[in-house]
């Protein structure tokens, strides 16, 4: 048996890609990966569409899976009717259910990746670099590459506290469009490789100075515009700054947290968006980077809605509204509370403002952007709140602050108290509420999990954030020797 690295490299000749004229009217283009494609500014612009619409789209990845997986695993959902995902919240890796999630998001990751390093290698021919977008291409693949390796290493890594043994194996970091299989990297080897992939997309992406601007809109006329959508110079920086603060390596978390605080390319959303947000849509005053999904409403929706055409597959956690009504605020309700949740149904998301709706409808004629938020510019203050909460209390305090009072909560400065790590992460937990935030910061931290169906995973024990490797893979690689 091959293993699923070689397995699903084979299909890169089969790869529908996907051109965007505007993302109001996206139309797929029957185009295959080929040697004339990488020619043209329009070629790559096809095969970076092409990548875009497979990590948006696909259900193993943010089109499914990497949506629901860490809001089930974290305990933000309080009743799983899905036996997928309810086996897997409970770190059942291996009954049927977590058996195939893992085998699907291992392997179309690996699929895509695949289909990313078929657009490096040809960035690197001498040709490439008279492209009008050289830069752009080039950067956004490598970044793209860089963001699918760390969310399987999120997934199927071990902790940054895990003991030196079981650091010594990861996940393949794979670099090469070939069919060859890649050895696996220990812990600090994979995340070096996502570290250099980010930071030579960095040093490409210069033109997005220019192309990103403070004041954003839907107009998506040509590969250079809406480029929020794609991952901009700023995304890239802010994945570093997420990378090296799941790491556990604040300093230089909070360098790149800083360097996308300080472009001032994105602002807090006004309390208008509160008050009529425009649902399963980017946050066009917050949003660093997400991905554009045209059916994300009606495909989330199902998962939430209870009616004669939908099976309701989640629920809250029992304690979604008391987290948000805890008295943070003396004068106002957490706007948060009362425009992402219905408190008349109690028990499921009627809008979570940055993926979930229960519309039941894909039509949309608003003026920000169908899809889900990857990044938003909260992180990066939240960052530098952490870092600085030892050092430097009363600057901790104002990155805060700079976030909790434009969700409608009183100012924190002043008053005398300290912030704490436990309140930071309330606060996080949230802002990040229905994007897959928690999970990963229990396991950053090691934190026992309270379970939807009442089981503790103890957050001492690596096995219970880890993801098993797919049969398949390790198999496959047994046959190889």
């Amino acid at each position: 048996m091959k293993s699923i690295l070689k397995i699903f490299s084979i299909s890169v000749s089969a790869l529908l890609i996907a051109g965007c004229q505007g993302f109001l009217d996206v139309n797929p283009k029957g185009e295959v990966f080929d040697e004339d494609m990488f020619t043209t500014d329009e070629g790559y612009q096809d095969a970076l569409y092409g990548v875009y619409n497979e990590v948006a789209n696909e259900s193993n990845l943010y089109g499914g899976y990497l949506i629901y997986m860490p809001e089930s695993l974290s305990g933000n959902f309080g009743n799983i009717t899905d036996y997928q995902l309810g086996n897997l919240a409970i770190a059942d890796w291996y009954s049927n259910g977590p058996v195939s999630i893992r085998k699907g998001v291992w392997s179309t990751a690996y699929e895509t990746i695949n289909h990313i390093n078929n657009i490096i290698l040809h960035t690197e021919e001498s040709e490439a670099r008279s492209l009008d977008h050289y830069g752009l291409y080039r950067g956004e693949a490598l970044a793209l590459r860089a963001l699918l390796h760390f969310d399987l290493m999120r997934y199927f890594g071990v902790p940054g506290w895990a003991t030196d043994s079981e650091k010594a194996e990861t996940i393949p970091y794979v670099k090469n469009y070939s069919f060859d299989v890649t050895a696996f990297g220990a812990y600090d080897e994979v995340y070096a490789d996502i570290i250099a992939d980010l930071k030579e997309a960095e040093s490409l992406m210069g033109e997005d100075e220019t192309l990103v601007t403070a004041v954003k809109d839907n107009v998506a006329d040509g590969f250079t515009s809406c480029r929020i959508t794609h991952i901009n110079l700023y995304a890239v920086q802010a994945l570093l700054a997420r990378v090296y603060w799941n790491m556990g390596d604040l300093a230089n978390a909070a360098v790149y947290a800083q360097k996308v605080i300080d472009s001032g390319k994105f602002t807090f959303r006004p309390l208008s968006a509160f008050v009529q947000p425009d649902r399963g849509t980017l946050d066009l005053n917050e949003t660093i980077f997400g991905l554009y999904n045209a059916s994300q409403q009606e495909t989330i929706a199902k998962q939430f809605k209870v009616g004669s055409e939908h099976t309701r597959s989640f629920s809250l956690a029992t304690d979604w509204k008391d987290l948000y009504d805890d008295g943070s605020s003396t004068t106002t309700t957490d706007y948060r509370l009362t425009a992402w949740f219905d408190d008349s149904e109690q028990t499921f998301v009627n809008i979570v403002a940055n993926g979930y709706s229960t519309g039941s409808s894909t039509e949309y004629t608003g003026n920000s952007i169908l899809g889900f938020n990857v990044i938003r510019i909260p992180e990066m203050y939240y960052i530098m709140a952490e870092y600085l909460l030892d050092t430097d209390n009363a600057r901790a305090i104002e990155y805060y602050d700079a976030v909790t009072t434009t969700r409608g909560l009183d100012a924190l400065a002043g008053t005398g108290t300290a912030l704490t790590y436990e309140m930071l992460s309330r606060e996080m937990r949230k802002e990040f509420y229905g994007e897959g935030h928690r999970w990963h910061e229990q396991k950053k931290r090691g934190e026992d999990i309270k379970t939807y169906s009442g089981i503790t995973l103890d957050g001492s024990v690596t096995g219970n954030f880890t993801f098993p490797l797919p049969d398949e893979e390790t198999e496959g690689r047994e046959n190889l020797n």
